[in-house]
């Protein structure tokens, strides 16, 4: 557990239409085990039950709390799925809460995650930082920039006072990426629903400039299967103002 106090907040957004039965009881100390799909960090069993039916093989999961005590794992959420669609088994485990996606559960589709968690971290993903007199000014310019989806606030009990008030906002892709490369005999492409790039109030520049590098500046480098996905890479990212694209 971190030694000094941090608010950390989020939003999340997506949609889903089911329409089986609605399980959205959490057992606490019951573990489903085996059957992952993946694990992601999370802060509450509330997110990961929201991280579970946002994800489209996920069924139940397991999430491991703060009081865990076997080894470091905690703030680990286990997606699972079985062809079944219920778990394989159930055991008894302190320390973590199990639960079933809300797919069926009619969920928002634009849900709001406005709760908040003292003296937890949400690490890197930092796009813009800038300083406000508490966490609930944080999460209001969090909520107006087109770019931010979660932050965390360094309050007045962080240990080192030069950084005390600091608002850093957190941004993470909601565009498709994917590793690339050359094989023959395979076509891919992407879904024709695309998820619009953020609209900022900045003069339109949509010309490529052919055989022309931009050195330096770099902060991130991803797969792009062509100059014109690298550009819509660049859109989506509220830190990206250019982009250089490479063939090789």
């Amino acid at each position: 557990m971190l030694n000094y106090f941090i608010l950390a907040g989020l939003l999340l957004s997506s949609s889903f239409y089911f329409s089986k039965a609605c399980t959205d009881g959490l057992l606490e100390n019951v573990d489903f085990p085996g059957t992952d799909i993946t694990f992601l960090y999370s802060p509450t069993v509330e997110h990961c039950q929201k991280l579970c039916t946002q994800h489209p093989s996920c069924l139940f999961f397991t999430f491991i709390r703060p009081d865990w005590t076997r080894d470091n794992r905690h703030f680990h959420c286990y997606l699972k799925s079985t062809p079944s669609g219920q778990p394989s088994s159930q055991s008894p485990l302190p320390g973590v809460t199990s639960g079933f996606s809300l797919k069926s559960c009619n969920p928002d589709t634009r849900p709001c995650f406005s709760q908040v968690f003292q003296n937890v971290d949400f690490l890197g993903a930092d796009y813009r930082a800038l300083f406000t007199p508490d966490y609930e000014e944080c999460q209001r310019v969090c909520t107006q920039d087109p770019g931010c989806q979660f932050f965390t606030f360094l309050n007045g009990e962080f240990t080192d006072n030069k950084y005390r008030f600091k608002c850093h906002l957190k941004f993470s892709w909601n565009v498709p990426r994917t590793l690339v490369e050359k094989k023959t005999g395979v076509t891919s492409g992407f879904a024709q629903k695309l998820p619009q790039a953020q609209e900022f109030d900045t003069t339109c520049q949509n010309q490529l400039f052919l055989n022309t590098d931009i050195p330096g500046s770099d902060f991130e480098e991803l797969n792009s299967v062509s100059p014109e996905h690298c550009q819509f890479l660049c859109s989506a990212h509220p830190k990206c103002t250019y982009f250089s694209f490479s063939r090789y």
